[in-house]
């Protein structure tokens, strides 16, 4: 478990022609589950609100669609509802190594109300070999609001399409087919504020069509047969689609 920020190229909104789904998801986790917008207890109002008005400038508009008139300013957690709404990525905002706020309804496999208010190695210490991860989460959090942009990837497999992985939601270990989830992950510093934009884009694609030659499913099969023990035990949903498809021949 590494940084492995590399400097961003390219925008750092990516939207598509899947935009109306994601935003209709995005609306019904608004609306059924309050976990999926946050604000620390020792959030400030006012830097929240000042990193809130930089965003909204740096949102793009979805293909087809009209600006949306920016919403009222004196609701922090509504701001941040419309700029989420507007683009597929969900919004976190790190004060320092603090996770001052967030607006996430895809999360993977983790709850927003155990990660709200927390600092990055409380964050990331259920996460197996991250040890030196979190010893440089002042190194990292400088980085992450002084520099960039940057950019890094995580993944694995799963048995489930839907974008959001929230813990309320089981872990399936069959299924009918796999897909191949990963998140693209942006930092937006802000160094005036002395915070970074986390930004989070979620895809789940069915895995054939991601390995979709030779050299790509074996270097899945590689990525999948020399994963640490500990990180089997922390993916057990990667392993059981893992097996699923080395039993059909997938590779």
């Amino acid at each position: 478990m590494r940084p492995d920020l590399a400097r961003l190229e390219g925008p750092p909104f990516l939207l598509d022609h899947e935009y109306p789904r994601y935003q209709a998801a995005k609306l019904e986790a608004f609306a059924q589950e309050p976990s999926s917008a946050l604000l620390s207890p020792t959030h400030q109002p006012a830097w929240v609100r000042a990193a809130l008005e930089w965003l909204w400038q740096q949102l793009p508009h979805a293909p087809g669609t009209k600006a949306a008139p920016e919403p009222n300013k004196k609701d922090l957690l509504e701001l941040g509802k419309a700029a989420a709404l507007r683009v597929q990525e969900d919004l976190v905002l790190m004060h320092g190594t603090l996770l001052e706020a967030l607006w996430v309804c895809f999360p993977s496999h983790w709850n927003p109300l155990e990660k709200i208010g927390r600092s990055f190695a409380e964050i990331h210490s259920p996460v197996p070999h991250s040890e030196k991860l979190r010893a440089a989460q002042h190194n990292v959090a400088r980085a992450m609001s002084q520099k960039g942009p940057f950019v890094r990837y995580v993944w694995g497999l799963t048995f489930d399409p839907a974008l959001s992985a929230h813990p309320s939601r089981p872990v399936l270990l069959s299924g009918e087919r796999v897909y191949f989830r990963t998140e693209r992950q942006v930092t937006l510093p802000l160094p005036e504020l002395n915070r970074s934009w986390f930004l989070i884009r979620v895809y789940v694609a069915p895995v054939e069509t991601v390995a979709d030659s030779p050299e790509r499913r074996a270097a899945l099969r590689e990525a999948l047969q020399t994963m640490p023990e500990a990180h089997r035990a922390y993916k057990p949903g990667t392993v059981a689609a893992y097996r699923w498809l080395e039993a059909r021949g997938f590779f």
